[in-house]
């Protein structure tokens, strides 16, 4: 079937702003982009009239933890490592096995359709399970099972997650949905060995993007030097570790050397201010690593140290802190908060050919704003109103792969009230260890 969705504005990107315009999708693909009323003799089976809305792009989350959904508040006003060591990963490896994965990514899907996100890149364990959960509900996304130097709970070794991350590619190397890939967990948890294989496996089927954290903290900074005697730009580079394929999230803490590093060798960071807000891990200058050259994407992190998946808010912060991290207020205006939201999110994840524009030949991955509200009232930018005016709750349309997941803010894929009660009964249990009862 021909869906043609009209509304009173569409952004197909490029830095363009649609007035009274409709997008004609033929099944999964965009067909094309055209000015109300259609022209003549233009076909289609179904008029989908999203009214006074302002048609987008999905935005894309180029770095989380889905299912750590479950965590969100167990351990909150920590600094990194502490909240790390002596929390997260003591209750992942109490807790965290098949069910709490298709409980905690069926729970974080309800939150990210709610709130825009058509595609996601995910680092964590049983993905798997989180892809058949992913499928199901109809988005998109990048899956990595976490590698690390220690025992997980999934692994006893990191040999094993590697076997498996080779298994898993395997199998979902040609789904519509799912781009399998690699996920060394940071410098600071990995081997150089364990690096070393982890690139080779993505390099092996045909340059997967390979998910890592690097230089979230000072101490991850001071951690890198004093065993390699490099800062962890630097590092990785002389390791060969370094290429287009890399997704490196919050690298706060860059050298000029390693701003330098970083855009040569093509790389594209995840830029994630709530997250490194909450752990005081600091402010990364993205302005400044747009106007080097640098690839860049916005992320949530896990609910664990956000405490949310709302993209919209994530956006509106990115642009916020930087116009005080340089004491400019034209410092990430609004049209690069919403670029690396949405684009520059598809580019630095690897799904840049497939989404991330409103355009002939893209698959069909939109989300639409209902603009009929006080705090939208009056509007003279669209732009502007999606950065720093507009909430999650403003959304009501959201379609992936040319299937409409929400309309009219009603769920079409995921049962919203299961989600919730499956997700409390089992923080029932975690709350009951957590308290030693």
């Amino acid at each position: 079937m021909k869906k043609l969705i009209k509304s009173r504005f569409v952004i197909p990107m490029k830095g363009k702003v649609l007035e009274d315009a409709g997008v004609l999708v033929d099944g999964q693909k965009i067909e094309g982009v055209y000015s109300c009323p259609p022209p003549d003799g233009l076909e289609y089976d179904e008029l989908i009239d999203l009214g006074n809305s302002i048609l987008i792009p999905g935005f894309v989350n180029a770095h989380t933890h889905s299912a750590m959904v479950l965590f969100r508040g167990l351990a909150d006003d920590l600094p990194l490592m502490e909240w790390l060591q002596n929390h997260i990963w003591p209750m992942e490896n109490k807790f965290v096995d098949e069910t709490f994965i298709r409980i905690g990514v069926e729970l974080a899907l309800v939150e990210m359709i709610r709130s825009g996100t058509v595609a996601f890149a995910d680092m964590y364990f049983y993905q798997e399970v989180a892809a058949e959960v992913i499928r199901k509900a109809g988005l998109r996304a990048v899956l990595g099972e976490a590698v690390i130097d220690f025992p997980t709970p999934r692994f006893k070794t990191p040999d094993d997650a590697l076997k498996f991350t080779r298994e898993f590619i395997q199998s979902f190397k040609d789904d519509e949905l799912i781009t399998p890939t690699v996920a060394p967990h940071a410098p600071y948890s990995c081997s150089k060995e364990l690096l070393h294989k982890s690139k080779a496996l993505a390099d092996e089927f045909g340059g997967l993007p390979v998910l890592i954290h690097v230089a979230e903290t000072q101490d991850n900074v001071n951690d890198i030097m004093s065993r390699y005697g490099k800062r962890p730009v630097e590092y990785l580079d002389s390791i060969g570790f370094l290429d287009s394929n890399i997704v490196a999230a919050h690298m706060v803490w860059l050298s000029e050397k390693e701003i330098e590093i970083f855009v040569e060798k093509g790389g594209g960071m995840v830029h994630n201010p709530s997250s490194n807000l909450k752990l005081a891990s600091g402010i990364a200058p993205v302005h400044r690593y747009i106007k080097a050259g640098m690839r860049v994407s916005l992320g949530t992190d896990g609910a664990a140290s956000n405490n949310d998946l709302d993209m919209v808010n994530e956006m509106h912060i990115a642009s916020m802190i930087q116009k005080v991290k340089e004491m400019d207020p034209t410092a990430m205006p609004a049209w690069d908060a919403f670029h690396i939201a949405t684009q520059g999110g598809a580019d630095v994840i690897g799904l840049g050919d497939k989404i991330g524009t409103i355009e002939a030949g893209k698959f069909a991955d939109m989300v639409a704003f209902d603009i009929d509200a006080p705090h939208l009232t009056p509007l003279f930018n669209p732009i502007s109103h999606l950065v720093y005016a507009a909430k999650s709750s403003d959304i009501h349309f959201v379609m992936v792969n040319g299937r409409i997941l929400m309309q009219d803010r009603e769920l079409k894929t995921l049962d919203e009230e299961r989600a919730i009660a499956r997700a409390n009964e089992l923080a029932e249990k975690i709350r009951m260890s957590d308290s030693g009862n």
